[in-house]
């Protein structure tokens, strides 16, 4: 079994799910750093503003396994470009 560890993760939203209002209360995003995905899920909130597909980020969390996918719970999160702005503009 893989040990939970902290990470420091830098990439692009890929995509966002917010859970129906009869699910408990969480939203997941994936962010790929040119060599995969982690999925950051934050529980009890209902949105994380200014998170969108297309977001730059940077996540600090403790890094864990959920079946073959990493996951990052309620992490740390600085946005770092919004999906209209250019890169290094």
């Amino acid at each position: 079994m893989e040990r939970r560890r902290p990470v420091r993760v830098t990439g692009f939203v890929s995509s966002v799910v917010i859970q129906p209002a009869s699910a408990p209360c969480s939203v997941e995003i994936d962010v790929f750093d040119g060599t995969g995905t982690v999925t950051a899920i934050w529980l009890g909130q209902s949105r994380i503003p200014g998170i969108g597909p297309g977001t730059r980020l940077v996540l600090e969390g403790v890094a864990a396994r959920r079946g073959d996918h990493r996951v990052m719970y309620n992490p740390r999160y600085e946005i770092t470009g919004l999906p209209d702005e250019e890169e290094d503009a």
